[in-house]
């Protein structure tokens, strides 16, 4: 199930899972935005649909290079792929239930370990 959080009607959040989070809306699916050169496409969601406008893509520095993007945060990074499947009210559940729920416990404590791994993967990618 994908849901969505909107910001006027911008998309702010994207949410994977199977809980029914509140001020979210479900959608079928999100398509895949057209490729433009110098664009970047900010997804919105209109009329029961999402929808793509482009931005133009950063400017170039004097030596031509581009704008170097804003490095991600591990720790927020981190959290974003946690919320793909956990909500924070899930996430303290089981937390706070560790002790009587060793199985489920174990199954958040991997995914949040492999959640750590790929955002060390993905720092370390837009290093280079």
């Amino acid at each position: 199930m994908i849901q969505i959080k909107l910001n006027d009607d911008k998309v702010e959040s994207i949410y994977y899972g199977e809980t029914l989070i509140e001020g979210f809306i479900r959608i079928d699916s999100i398509p895949s935005p057209e490729e433009i050169l110098g664009k970047i496409p900010v997804m919105y969601y209109r009329n029961g649909a999402i929808v793509y406008e482009y931005e133009d893509a950063p400017e170039t520095t004097e030596d031509g290079t581009e704008t170097p993007p804003v490095p991600m945060d591990y720790g927020e990074t981190v959290n974003e792929l946690i919320r793909r499947k956990y909500t924070l009210s899930e996430e303290l559940a089981i937390l706070r239930q560790r002790g009587t729920k060793a199985e489920e416990f174990e199954a958040y404590n991997a995914y949040a370990e492999s959640c750590k791994e790929e955002a060390r993967l993905l720092i370390e990618k837009q290093k280079h």
